[in-house]
């Protein structure tokens, strides 16, 4: 990264370790993605308080797959 984007801001290096946070993070988010895809789990995700499941054949729902545990 260009140290120039940060110039405006006060604490440019807070910002920079944000920055690389989020970018670790979203690597993760991916890398779990495709190792549920992989061995045919479906991924949840939201949207605007709503839940969703994409599904190992690629579809998405908002019907859960999942079986229901008996309390």
């Amino acid at each position: 990264m260009k140290s120039s984007k940060f110039k405006n801001y006060k604490n440019s290096n807070l910002f920079k370790e944000a920055l690389e946070f989020a970018a670790i993070g979203n690597r993760g988010v991916q890398l779990a993605m495709i190792d549920s895809k992989k061995r045919k789990i479906p991924t949840v995700f939201g949207i605007m308080d709503m839940v969703f499941y994409r599904l190992p054949d690629g579809s998405i729902t908002t019907k859960s797959p999942f079986k229901k545990r008996k309390k």
